[in-house]
């Protein structure tokens, strides 16, 4: 028998490097069909077996030290990113600019945020300094770190 989990915490980056929607079996168009056919159905399966789930972002720094890194890995083109925003045909390379990454997990976080959870279970995001969530959060402590 396996130990009941309170909690599960997810990496919100390593799920977006793992579901890469150019190589899903559903089809993926555009930003909303990313969260409402990928992400948003990872999440609702991880949550059957836990209470909560909280899902952390990483933030992107121009001035830290891992900044430098980053930029070392290359670069790719600016895409904005909302509801309607077409899917890149090279994810990675959309991935390696950290302006894309950003308002990615921005309009995911929110997306998470809305998500609907069976009775008793929960889901929180971070986007920047904040948690988001379907919930009361006023109890919830700020989050302050940055992802590799």
């Amino acid at each position: 028998m396996n130990p009941h989990v309170e909690v599960s915490i997810i990496n919100g980056a390593a799920i977006v490097q793992s579901l890469d929607p150019n190589r899903s079996d559903k089809r993926v168009l555009t930003s909303s069909d990313y969260a409402l056919k990928l992400v948003l159905p990872y999440i609702s399966k991880q949550l059957m077996s836990v209470d909560r789930i909280d899902v952390v972002w990483d933030t992107y720094r121009p001035d830290s030290l891992k900044a430098h890194t980053r930029k070392s890995r290359g670069t790719g083109d600016k895409i904005r990113v909302n509801g309607s925003s077409r899917i890149p045909s090279n994810w990675k390379s959309f991935l390696r600019v950290d302006e894309n990454k950003t308002t990615l997990f921005k309009f995911l976080a929110t997306q998470i945020s809305l998500l609907k959870t069976p009775q008793g279970n929960v889901v929180l995001t971070t986007y920047r300094e904040n948690v988001l969530g379907a919930i009361s959060i006023s109890n919830i402590q700020p989050c302050n770190h940055e992802g590799s």
